[in-house]
């Protein structure tokens, strides 16, 4: 598994992807559906595209806190646990990314990829990988680091739901997945998930993730 900057190379190179897929779709191409119910390529690429922005000029103002930072591990549990926010937000989340694919041209749309992501990667490869922010949602801070993680792996897992839409190959750069692969596996529980990957039991521990 990579380090901080391996991550930060790793996104930048999957949102390279989402503005060089976006720059050759037609119309009808951007108003196929997903696999995400209710989500065409546009919205997606609206969802995905709400990131580079928040990473590139995140919230002003210092971060105060005396508790530890959270991981992605834990936010991610949190969100996904019943009642958590990936499951009691799921409408307003879709609502909106429909909504905002809807208010921008095509080319707003890969702007997002195009002009905003650029400036994010500039701007995580000048923070620490410690330096702390807020996560939405979770009333905590966590490190860029783990925030990192945290947005690798939702471009990475909607970006093959694009492809997907578009009947196109599976193509993600490698180090992406891995990073993906390994956050996904240390949100499972530990045991179930090793007794079901060696096949010692039946039953799935997955989903991890809404």
């Amino acid at each position: 598994m990579g380090g901080y900057r391996e991550r930060v190379d790793a996104l930048e190179a999957v949102w390279a992807c989402w503005a060089e897929i976006g720059a050759g779709l037609s119309e009808q191409q951007w108003s196929r559906a997903t696999r995400c119910p209710g989500w065409d390529v546009a919205a997606l690429y609206a969802h995905v595209g709400m990131f580079p922005a928040a990473v590139a000029d995140p919230p002003a103002g210092a971060v105060k806190t005396t508790a530890a930072p959270v991981t992605a591990v834990e936010i991610l549990r949190g969100f996904n646990a019943p009642g958590g926010v990936a499951h009691e937000m799921a409408d307003q989340v879709a609502h909106a990314a429909v909504a905002t694919a809807s208010s921008l041209d095509r080319a707003g749309l890969i702007g997002h990829y195009a002009d905003d992501a650029p400036r994010a990667v500039a701007a995580l490869r000048d923070r620490g990988a410690t330096s702390l922010v807020p996560w939405p949602g979770a009333n905590a801070v966590t490190t860029w680091d783990e925030a990192v993680r945290i947005v690798l792996m939702e471009s990475v897992v909607h970006l093959l739901d694009v492809l997907d839409g578009l009947e196109r190959a599976p193509e993600v750069p490698a180090a992406a997945l891995r990073e993906t692969v390994h956050l996904l596996a240390e949100i499972a529980e530990p045991v179930s998930f090793i007794e079901a990957a060696t096949g010692r039991i039946p039953k799935s521990p997955l989903p991890v993730l809404r």
